[in-house]
C-alpha cells in the first residue's frame, strides 16, 4: 500500500497542469528542460521512475545502517554543559511576511494560488500563515499533506543516455507553507549554536 501511494505522489509530476505548460512551451518552440526515457505511456514511464528512485533510497538507507559508529569528531568535550534548546520561539508576522517576499514567484502544483497573488494578497493572509507556522513550531509537527512535494526527473547531463534511469536524478518542488516553516525553523536552529559559541570556529 505505501509503495503505490509512493507512485501515485511520483506521477504528480505529469498533472493536467504540467501537460498544460508543456503544450504552452511546445508551440512558443521552447526547448524541453530536460529529455525523458522513451516509453509507450506516461503511466508506465511514471511507474518506472516511481520504483527505481525508491529502490534507490531502499538501499541508500540499508548501506547507511550497516554503517558501524565511528568516533565523535567533537573532542574534547566542551568545557561547560551546552545552553538547552527546549522550544522553538514563535514567529511574528513582519517576520513572515520577509520569508513570503525572500521567496521567488515559483510555485508547486499542490500550491492553491500562485505565489505572486499570494504576495498581493499577503496583507489579509500573513496572520494565518503565521498562524499555521506557530501551531507545527509549538507542537513540533510538519504535516504530512505540506511534506508531500512534485517530483520531476532530471538529466544529469545532457550528454548522458536518456534511456538510462541511472542518469537522472529526481527534483522535488516543494508548496509555498513548507518552504516558509523550513526557513522560519532553519533560521533558529542557526541562531542558537551562533548566540551561544557552539559552532566550531574551522
Amino acid at each position: 500500500m505505501r509503495r503505490s501511494l509512493s507512485r501515485l505522489r511520483w506521477r504528480a509530476w505529469l498533472t493536467p497542469r504540467t501537460r498544460l505548460w508543456q503544450t504552452v512551451n511546445r508551440l512558443l518552440h521552447r526547448k524541453s528542460s530536460s529529455p525523458l526515457p522513451s516509453s509507450t505511456s506516461v503511466t508506465s514511464l511514471a511507474d518506472s521512475f516511481a520504483s527505481f528512485f525508491i529502490d534507490k533510497i531502499s538501499r541508500l538507507r540499508i548501506s547507511l545502517t550497516s554503517i558501524s559508529p565511528a568516533v565523535s569528531p567533537h573532542t574534547p568535550s566542551p568545557p561547560s554543559t551546552p545552553p538547552v534548546f527546549p522550544t522553538f520561539r514563535p514567529a511574528s508576522e513582519s517576520e513572515i511576511y520577509k520569508i513570503l517576499f525572500d521567496c521567488p514567484n515559483k510555485q508547486s502544483d499542490s500550491d492553491l494560488i500562485p505565489t505572486w497573488l499570494l504576495k498581493k494578497c499577503s496583507s489579509v493572509l500573513i496572520p494565518t500563515i503565521t498562524n499555521i507556522v506557530n501551531l507545527s513550531l509549538s507542537s513540533g509537527t510538519f504535516h504530512p499533506i505540506i511534506k508531500e512535494s512534485t517530483i520531476s526527473p532530471l538529466l544529469k547531463k545532457s550528454s548522458l543516455d536518456k534511456d538510462q534511469m541511472s542518469n537522472y536524478h529526481p527534483i522535488s518542488n516543494l508548496s509555498l507553507i513548507s518552504k516558509i516553516i523550513e526557513r522560519t525553523v532553519k533560521a533558529r536552529l542557526t541562531d542558537h549554536p551562533s548566540s551561544n559559541n557552539l559552532l566550531n570556529p574551522h
